[in-house]
């Protein structure tokens, strides 16, 4: 639950920035204003399915020496930990089913809960075609990334076609997300993205390259940050995720498969969601409460994510 990027970027802010972007809702291009239209392009979630060019690409399937044993504190071996918690390292397309509670924050005006969102992140792994990236590092990956999300109402959490917007003092027309993106990841950290280059990172960022770890018990969490630092009107955003995983199937190369606990906080400018009704001019800000789990079948979804959104969009998952 976005979304969305051609500068070099840490494998943090790719995988987290694509979680950010996702977030939120589109205008279907007919009912959009010009400047909604405008807003959309800008923001960057165009709405779109993956392209055959993406569906053909080959499974990235990692030797069985990879695929545990990681040290964290290296470059290689962080990264690698990163995509088996947030993805795998096997060629199996991950989920990320999520719900979430949007507050609206007017500058200088208390904030309110403005709506709920329940989306759906489909993830794939690939090797990069040499004649289409023929400069990439030896074990750079391309992550194809699809997202599907509609809008609930605040309090009951239930789908919505219209929302309060306490700031306007109206109702607003809700819309669903329906876009996809695409990034490279670099196999010692960073990366750049295949659709747009919209955010850089903080200078912290690009030079740390390893993500931020916590052993909680018998749980790893794996930190991600967003710090967005080019100037414009998107400012500020930034965001946050902790990845919490079983620390023995992370590090067990014999466990391909691991689910992944995810929780998200992230801040954006309200007009980056056009349906929403503020405009480009005005400072009101969104800020994202996201709770989700990673998994790998249809059939651990949980029944509201079927119900709601795989029943209403089946060929996105």
């Amino acid at each position: 639950m976005g979304d969305l990027q051609a500068q070099d970027l840490s494998l943090a802010s790719i995988e987290r920035r694509s979680l950010f972007r996702g977030f939120g809702a589109l205008l279907a291009s007919s009912l959009l204003t010009t400047e909604a239209a405008a807003q959309q392009v800008e923001s960057g979630l165009v709405k779109r399915d993956f392209t055959a060019q993406e569906l053909k690409g080959e499974p990235a399937v990692f030797d069985p020496a990879q695929r545990g044993n990681f040290d964290l504190d290296s470059d290689v071996g962080n990264r690698l930990a990163t995509l088996k918690a947030t993805n795998n390292l096997v060629g199996k397309t991950s989920y990320v089913a999520m719900f979430s509670r949007v507050y609206l924050g007017p500058q200088g005006r208390g904030g309110a809960a403005i709506h709920g969102h329940l989306g759906l992140w489909t993830w794939r792994l690939q090797w990069p075609d040499p004649k289409e990236y023929p400069d990439t590092p030896k074990g750079t990956v391309v992550q194809r990334a699809l997202f599907t999300g509609i809008i609930l109402d605040p309090w009951k959490f239930q789908p919505a076609r219209t929302v309060y917007n306490p700031y306007l003092k109206k109702n607003v027309e809700a819309s669903d997300s329906l876009f996809a993106e695409s990034y490279l990841i670099f196999p010692t950290g960073g990366g750049r993205s295949i659709d747009r280059p919209q955010f850089m990172d903080s200078p912290e960022q690009q030079a740390a390259r390893r993500n931020a770890h916590l052993v909680w018990g018998d749980k790893l969490s794996i930190f991600l940050a967003g710090l967005f630092q080019n100037e414009g009107p998107a400012q500020p955003r930034m965001d946050g995720s902790i990845w919490t995983s079983d620390y023995r199937q992370i590090m067990d190369p014999k466990v391909d498969l691991v689910t992944t606990d995810y929780n998200f906080a992230g801040l954006m400018r309200a007009w980056e969601r056009p349906w929403i009704g503020v405009g480009k001019d005005d400072q009101a800000q969104l800020l994202w409460n996201v709770k989700g789990t990673k998994l790998h079948s249809v059939d651990d979804f949980p029944q509201v994510v079927r119900k709601y959104l795989v029943d209403k969009y089946p060929g996105r998952v």
